[in-house]
């Protein structure tokens, strides 16, 4: 059922201790709307587990019986686009709502167009005319300029600053502090290391490193 103030009761898939759960527990009950009754991992492992006082309540087998406990959302602490795109369709399938979680003290502009399943952490900005696309995480404090389109289930880790018109693809990641400059274009499933700075295109399936950044490897 709903909790009384009308969100919902939610899992969040991923629940290493070293991952990303945590940061988006925090952001989840910062923000207040739902209420998180557990965390699913596919590590056998932790399953019976607790992380943050919270149990580890099994794997992607448990996302068709969640409803029937009164789970109606679930949130994504995985930091592999694909996999996160894979379970999000899974639980979908299971009649769940991909929750989107905005912390509190980020700044998303009003006309931004913000995807389900996304999360924006503490000290993000996202500022107008800019699109978030499902699936798609926006760290700890990254900056999205004027006019960026951030792709379906990409990744932008904490400390990115992206120029205005960036466009970002489908399964790219950006590594810590990655700079792009205006109209920089990263294609889908590119990789970009830490602390490289793009200065107009990145290929598809590209990993490049450096300053300016540079072509390692492609796939």
């Amino acid at each position: 059922m709903p909790d009384p103030g009308g969100g919902l009761r939610i899992v969040i898939f991923g629940a290493r201790a070293d991952g990303s759960a945590r940061v988006l527990l925090d952001i989840v009950r910062c923000e207040g709307r739902h209420q998180v009754v557990g965390f699913l991992d596919d590590d056998p492992s932790r399953h019976g587990a607790t992380l943050a006082d919270l149990p580890i309540l099994g794997g992607a087998d448990r996302l068709p019986h969640l409803r029937a406990d009164g789970i109606r959302g679930i949130a994504f602490a995985l930091g592999a686009n694909r996999a996160r795109h894979a379970l999000l369709d899974r639980a979908r399938a299971a009649g769940l709502e991909p929750v989107t979680s905005i912390h509190p003290r980020a700044v998303v502009a009003a006309d931004v167009d913000v995807g389900a399943g996304v999360w924006i952490a503490a000290g993000a900005i996202v500022n107008p005319g800019s699109r978030v696309g499902d699936g798609a995480v926006v760290n700890t404090g990254a900056t999205v300029d004027h006019d960026c389109a951030i792709g379906d289930y990409a990744n932008i880790s904490p400390g990115c600053h992206l120029s205005g018109r960036t466009r970002i693809g489908r399964y790219a990641f950006l590594g810590t502090g990655v700079v792009t400059l205006p109209d920089a274009e990263i294609g889908d499933d590119a990789i970009v290391g830490a602390g490289a700075v793009v200065l107009k295109t990145v290929a598809n399936g590209c990993t490049v490193v450096g300053v300016p950044a540079h072509e390692l490897r492609r796939r």
